[in-house]
This record gives structure tokens, sequence and C-alpha cells, in this order.
């Protein structure tokens, strides 16, 4: 997925598939839904060959990226945009990025095991980047990859990203004023919708029976560790609030899969920068878990 810290991690995990520390057996418009495993080594993803002959271009404005071979399986989708578009074409960029660190890290995998005499199954991996909204001139998207590599299950992710038009990059953080970032509402407001999505999905507000607690040094559920997106309104032209996403894994176990909540703007609009205040209004479309 594109934002650098995100395919740090995704190769981190490729690093320890390719280390043997996964299983070679298997066992199985506009927001998107998914979680992974944290991982906890590091690879410098590789410079793409841009005269890969199975590699779909992925310059901005050409749509999808597409790769196959034996070992690896990858598809990377994008919103529509113009060619010199500057926020899907930095997306494009860090695909390409990723995609040549699993092509590396998975041919590696696959030679390993078919070496060992396993039965040497195809990386697949499904990155998909979409709108979330869009208000004045900033745009949001949040992105899913599905990544199998080996194990008893896909991996899957979060990303976001918030951008100016012009292609600036900011944070749901940045646009709060500096005494109420992270906002203390916020904060508050994830944890009790957290464990209101709990109670309705396992039928308890608890992580691993453990009570939630969201703030402090014995925090099971950081709200830092939620990926935050815009969300849309039903106010023409504005942004109803945020939606934050849990990975599977970060606030239970992987059979409850991710966990997504929907804070209205009216709980934060207090803490915006006056610069923002006007991008948000009305109601955001309440998510189901």
């Amino acid at each position: 997925m594109a934002n650098a810290a995100f395919i740090q991690t995704c190769a981190a995990a490729l690093a320890l598939v390719h280390a043997g520390a996964c299983s070679p057996t298997p066992a199985a418009e506009e927001v998107v839904s998914a979680g992974v495993e944290q991982p906890t080594a590091t690879i410098t993803p590789a410079t793409p060959s841009v005269s890969d002959p199975v590699v779909s271009p992925a310059s901005a404005g050409s749509g999808d990226i597409r790769f196959d071979d034996p070992s690896l399986s990858f598809v990377a989708t994008f919103p529509d945009a113009p060619a010199n578009d500057p926020v899907v074409s930095e997306l494009r960029r860090d695909a390409e990025g990723y995609l040549a660190s699993l092509k590396t890290n998975a041919r590696a995998d696959f030679d390993r095991l078919k070496k060992a005499g396993f039965d040497a199954r195809p990386w697949d991996v499904r990155v998909s980047w979409k709108y979330s909204a869009k208000a004045g001139e900033i745009v949001s998207l949040l992105g899913e990859a599905s990544e199998y590599t080996g194990g008893a299950h896909p991996n899957h992710r979060f990303d976001t990203h918030i951008a100016r038009v012009g292609g600036e990059q900011i944070g749901f953080g940045d646009m709060l004023v500096a005494n109420r970032s992270p906002s203390p509402a916020t904060t508050i407001a994830i944890c009790e919708a957290l464990k209101t999505a709990k109670a309705a999905k396992i039928k308890s507000a608890t992580i691993l029976d453990e009570p939630i607690v969201c703030v402090g040094p014995n925090a099971n559920a950081r709200t830092e560790d939620a990926k935050l997106v815009l969300a849309p309104s039903n106010a023409a032209g504005k942004f109803g609030g945020i939606y934050a996403y849990y990975e599977p894994y970060a606030v239970g176990a992987y059979a409850e899969g991710p966990y997504i909540l929907t804070i209205q703007q009216e709980i934060f609009a207090e803490d915006l920068k006056p610069e923002f205040k006007p991008l948000f209004g009305g109601e955001a479309p309440v998510l189901k878990n």
C-alpha cells in the first residue's frame, strides 16, 4: 500500500516469511475493510524495473498495476484520476516499490519451498485504494491490502492517505489545534464506540477477556493504533466525521475480523483548526461491522 511506513511494515512481514517463520501450507463506492498481524522486522523496498514486461504500466493515469508469475500474483487498483494527479501518482509509485520487494521475496520463498520438497504455491497480494471523501481542497483515501504469503490465512491491512489536492499529505491530527491533538473527545468516542461494537459482535466489551482500556500504560486498545480516514457527509461538500479502522489482531482475535467505527464530526468540531472547520458538517453514514 502506499505510504512509506506501510511499505516498510509489509516488507517486514515478507522478511519473516522468507526466513521460514510461516508455514508453507495455506489454509484458506468509498470505503474498504480488512486487517493484519504485526511483523517485527524491516526490509527496504527495491527499486522496480520499468522495463519488466509482465508488469502493467504504473504511471499516473495508467490504471491498475498487475503482475503474475509462478511465485506471485499481484494486483493494485486505484481510483480514476487525471494523469497528472499528484495524490494518486504517489500511491502508484509506492505500490510499484512494494511490488519490487514482493517479487524478490516471493521468488526466494518459492525456490526455497521447491528445494525442500514442499508444494510451493504462489503468493497472492491484492491492494485497493478508493476515495473515502472529498471536501474543499482536501481528499481522503482508504486502502486495503490482502496478502497470502503462506501460513494459516491471508493477512489484511488498512492504510489511509489524507492530502491536499496539490499532493501535500496531512494527517487528521494536523487538522486539530495544537493543544487538542490528539483530541480527547475523539479518543473517548473511539473507545466507547469500540466497546459498543465489541458488545454487538462478540457479546462482550473485552479484548481477549480483558476489559477494554484505551489510554495509559495498560492500554490494550490504543486509539493511536486505529487508522483514521475522513468520512463523507449528508451535507454536500462537507466531511461528516471520521472512520476509525482497527485491523484483526489489533483489538482481539483474528476471527473477530476488523472493527470499523464511525465518529461524527460534532464530537471533535471544537478541536478543529479554523482553516478546517468550514469543511465539516452534517452527519457521516454509519458503517456496520
